[in-house]
């Protein structure tokens, strides 16, 4: 999935099973398996209140400092059928400030297969870690205007998962499996009734996030919380080879030359010919060659090859970040699995790639543009892309919103480009553009 580099494009849009009732016994005691995964169970409408405060107790944490003051609760809630099999887990924080005030925020991660929790750590969420795996307190971070829900979704995610090994193929199904969680989470943290909601997520995450808003959006009565809009971060939401064929860009940037770019494009336009002829497996396979990390070790993709680049989170880094690896450390570690309530058996993102070519084969070039449209038509939309981002290039990223009909797209080709700026240090640096 894409990582956002430093610099981004900006566009603010404005249009834009029920199961039967828990019996009671000391259940409570047995929710933190002897494994160390605090596993709550599946409830409905009829569980005594009671029973939902003692799940509530359960997975409450303590964040480890600098964070530590601040109220967390994370777990697994399953959303499978009556077999309980497929847990997806959660890291719940509330904002520290006016918290009764404030928004529920939904945080969904790309890949697929990455966990929330890269997010946390790396990206928004209050306890950062730095290149040499020191933890900070990070501000401002998005709880600052957010109660934040961190949740490895689909199944198969950081460490969500399923015991049969069995994973979702297709958007749809994902959706369900995302629903069935808020609806549960929502009975353990009844405070959010009637709250107003977002929903968010990044790469493969924002494709996440279309497909849960449209559902909420065709059946309100689901959640009992208000939908008020929706963040799309380096979004998966276009036809996946009409944004990710990054010749022209990577040419243009000097990491191609002729050579390169003419063996890029035509391996692009061979993916292309398969898709027609509806081979989406040796498509994928293709594709897996070609980009993306989804390739064995024991060999390089195309753009590895050509260009030298063992990461395509930017053009101008070679490899992965440090804070990448020492993210990847803390929260795969012991003492962290520990304090979340996952078991030290269980590795982090360890069935990503699974999930990845579940989905690839079903989902990848299937075409969400019109579920894209129906979020737009209905709720206001934050959509922004990263300049430096070798996957995703933002040039393919703005053509295709370009070319969208919805009801806003006279006003937003109109739109004036602005720069936008953040105060670093009392000093004002442009990050990027936006058009509002």
């Amino acid at each position: 999935g894409s990582a956002v580099a430093r610099q981004c494009f900006l566009f603010q849009l404005y249009f834009g099973h029920c199961v039967s009732p828990l019996k009671k016994k000391k259940w409570h005691d047995e929710l933190l398996q002897k494994s160390g995964d605090l596993l709550l169970p599946a409830t409905n409408d009829n569980i005594p209140r009671e029973e939902l405060k003692k799940m509530r107790n359960a997975s409450r944490v303590r964040l480890p400092s600098p964070c530590a003051s601040l109220k967390a609760y994370s777990g697994f809630i399953p959303v499978g059928d009556e077999k309980n099999s497929t847990y997806l887990f959660f890291l719940h924080i509330k904002s520290q400030v006016n918290s009764k005030l404030k928004p529920l925020l939904l945080w969904m991660q790309g890949g697929p297969g990455k966990s929330a929790l890269f997010g946390q750590f790396l990206e928004n969420g209050p306890l950062g870690i730095d290149a040499t795996g020191n933890l900070f307190r990070r501000r401002p971070a998005i709880l600052s205007n957010f109660n934040v829900v961190y949740l490895d979704a689909p199944a198969g995610s950081g460490y969500s998962f399923d015991t049969t090994g069995t994973y979702p193929s297709t958007l749809e199904e994902s959706s369900v499996h995302t629903i069935r969680f808020f609806r549960r989470f929502l009975r353990i943290f009844p405070e959010y009734h009637n709250r107003e909601f977002f929903i968010a997520g990044e790469s493969y995450g924002a494709r996440s996030a279309i497909g849960l808003a449209e559902r909420v959006l065709s059946r309100p009565t689901d959640l009992p919380c208000r939908l008020k809009g929706v963040m799309l971060g380096v979004g998966f939401v276009f036809p996946l080879l009409q944004i990710i064929n990054s010749a022209d860009y990577l040419y243009y940037s000097g990491l191609l030359d002729d050579h390169g770019r003419s063996k890029f494009a035509e391996r692009f336009q061979q993916i292309q010919q398969l898709v027609n002829e509806q081979k989406p497996v040796e498509a994928v396979k293709l594709l897996s060659r070609t980009v993306l990390n989804m390739h064995d070790a024991q060999h390089q993709s195309l753009f590895e090859e050509l260009t030298g680049f063992e990461s395509h989170a930017n053009i101008i880094r070679d490899r992965i970040s440090r804070r990448f690896e020492t993210y990847m450390s803390y929260a795969n570690s012991s003492e962290f699995k520990k304090i979340i309530h996952v078991s030290p058996n269980r590795s982090l993102d360890a069935t990503r790639f699974q999930l990845a070519l579940t989905l690839a084969v079903e989902d990848f070039f299937v075409d969400k543009t019109a579920t894209l449209v129906r979020v737009l038509n209905s709720v206001p939309v934050l959509f922004y892309t990263a300049q430096l981002d070798a996957v995703f290039p933002s040039v393919n990223m703005e053509r295709s919103f370009w070319n969208l009909n919805w009801r806003g797209t006279d006003a937003f080709q109109a739109a004036p480009r602005k720069r936008w700026y953040h105060v670093i240090n009392g000093r004002k640096e442009l990050m990027g553009y936006q058009k509002i």
